[in-house]
């Protein structure tokens, strides 16, 4: 088996045929058969079916498409961090980053990284942690910093503890509820979950269970913010969001935060990615920034929660 093989392999399945893999490759046809028949033979496996219509994977094709493709992610993360080490630049990395460290960690760490790595191509992807962290394991990102979820890291993922956040109550403002003191007060009003039940979202029914109150009234649940205030701002609907996001003015004038006595769960944002295969330096270095200016932000405890309620 070998790179030039898995390579040809995966370009026959994002093509569609042999004819458009072997265009996109640069090979000749029969060149790329057999480099695909050499990949079949050594697995002692049929990996396609050829017809007119084009290639389709068998059930041993579908098995190894993930793996070869991981595979292709690390020889060319091996090649990158091969260039960084020769110039301490070039190459690219991928990180995923949860709403809160968008909000604190990005604007400190990413000018200060490129201008370490001017010629790195920095690639930033957003989401929560149940979304980033199938993206981690497949090598589709190198690194993750956000919010972890209620179960913890999923196998094979490592992750470092940076800093706590805290969650505040909004609405928009004018709410009819605008002045309540105490989460009992919203009873009967209806909530828009975000995220995932492992996080902000499932943590409002936990809130609500841990202060002893009826499950609240759920109107809808998305996964992102460009949803989320669209939506409040246009119902009288609450929803639970990082209080960073709020401070710093993200969701907008129209959105307020509700003065509730009980403080809502906190959640540890960390750094992750995978213990099976090491950082390049450009990874390292960006993890090495988003720890110091974490301890900056957090007064250099890890514990402390940054948001409406370390106020």
């Amino acid at each position: 088996m070998t790179l030039q093989q898995l390579k040809a392999f995966v370009a026959v399945v994002e093509a569609g045929s042999l004819r458009a893999a072997a265009r996109r490759l640069g090979l000749s046809q029969a060149g790329l058969t057999t480099g695909l028949q050499g990949l079949e033979a050594s697995l002692g496996a049929l990996l396609l079916r050829r017809s007119v219509r084009g290639a389709a994977l068998t059930e041993e094709g579908e098995r190894l498409l993930p793996r070869a493709r991981l595979i292709l992610r690390e020889a060319l993360k091996v090649q990158e961090e091969a260039q960084q080490a020769r110039s301490a630049q070039g190459g690219s990395l991928s990180v995923g980053l949860g709403p809160t460290p968008t909000a604190v960690l990005l604007p400190l760490v990413v000018p200060e990284f490129h201008r370490r790595f001017p010629a790195v191509q920095l690639r930033l992807f957003s989401g929560f942690y149940e979304q980033l962290a199938p993206d981690l394991q497949q090598g589709r990102i190198e690194l993750a910093v956000t919010a972890m979820s209620d179960e913890g890291a999923l196998p094979g993922l490592v992750l470092s503890r940076l800093f706590k956040s805290a969650l505040v109550v909004v609405a928009r403002r004018g709410h009819p509820q605008s002045d309540a003191r105490t989460l009992a007060q919203l009873q009967g009003q209806e909530w828009v979950l975000l995220g995932s039940p492992g996080g902000p979202g499932g943590t409002v029914l936990r809130f609500h269970a841990e202060q002893g109150l009826p499950l609240p009234r759920v109107a809808a649940s998305c996964e992102s913010f460009s949803h989320l205030t669209p939506l409040l701002r246009g119902t009288d609907w609450l929803a639970m969001v990082p209080a960073v996001m709020f401070e710093q003015g993200l969701l907008g004038a129209d959105v307020v935060a509700l003065p509730i006595a009980e403080a809502p769960p906190a959640f540890d944002n960390c750094l992750i990615h995978r213990g099976d295969s090491p950082l390049t330096v450009a990874a390292q270095t960006f993890a090495g920034m988003c720890q110091s200016f974490s301890r900056v932000l957090s007064h250099g405890s890890p514990g402390t929660i940054i948001g409406l309620s370390a106020r």
